[in-house]
């Protein structure tokens, strides 16, 4: 499949930069769109919230965005550098802000990130869950909260002890498999924006977090491709939003 660039990437798209995507690490940076010169093939990105810098290390760099193409919902990268970093980019009201020229390299593909994006819960943007174990089921936010979320896994804050004894959530194991129900919402809408089922594992414990709490990290071991779009549109919204919020302060 062709893709024209001229139509995916073009100003006020919110884009993100992601640094070895080819790698079982890959890290991605939100951004806007500011300019685009198509026949020099370069781009005006919006500096991201964790600024880079020309000593940023990488091996390689893709901007990517979302679009809806024959019904279904994907993200196409196109490989990158860049070229030029502005202190003082002008913007309306007289205003400047911190921008990135990219010069970037034909064709533009389809791309697939899990691992690269991790939201942290905001007072907007909110997932609710509930998670059935040993025919118990533990909801959001009595027995745990959601401390950040990606498309491979969660971050989960558990009480250790509800009274005097211990919290059965803050006593898993490494390696523990669950059904986990998620509901995307954005407080500014009513109900969720979508709710679906994932199977999860315990990947890592963390008993120190603090004096009276457990982090437990789990992965997301099964997952739709749809449910998959779901989760990746809430989080590349919820991260471009933050960043114009973060733009406007600036």
């Amino acid at each position: 499949m062709g893709f024209d660039v001229k139509k995916i990437f073009f100003p006020s798209v919110g884009v993100n930069l992601v640094f070895n995507i080819n790698t079982d690490f890959p890290v991605s940076k939100s951004s806007i769109i500011y300019d685009a010169d198509f026949k020099k093939k370069a781009i005006t990105i919006a500096q991201p919230i964790i600024p880079i810098t020309p000593n940023t290390p990488f091996e390689q760099l893709h901007l990517t965005t979302l679009v809806y193409i024959d019904q279904r919902r994907i993200r196409v990268g196109i490989p990158c550098s860049p070229i030029r970093f502005i202190n003082d980019y002008p913007m309306a009201g007289g205003t400047t802000v911190k921008a990135i020229v990219v010069q970037y390299r034909l064709p533009a593909i389809e791309t697939n990130i899990r691992s690269a994006f991790r939201l942290s819960m905001t007072s907007k943007y909110v997932v609710k869950a509930k998670i059935a174990h040993n025919g118990q089921e533990y909801r959001t936010p009595g027995d745990f909260k959601i401390k950040d979320i990606s498309f491979s896994g969660l971050g989960l804050v558990i009480l250790e002890k509800k009274g005097k004894r211990p919290s059965p959530l803050s006593v898993l194991k490494a390696g523990t498999k669950m059904t986990m129900g998620i509901a995307l919402v954005d407080r500014d809408h009513p109900g969720s924006i979508g709710s679906f089922p994932v199977q999860i594992q315990v990947a890592r414990i963390n008993l120190n977090y603090s004096e009276t709490h457990t982090l437990i990290g789990l992965k997301i071991t099964n997952i739709t491709r749809e449910d998959e779009e779901m989760l990746n549109q809430f989080i590349h919204t919820a991260q471009i939003e933050e960043l114009k919020r973060f733009s406007k302060k600036g």
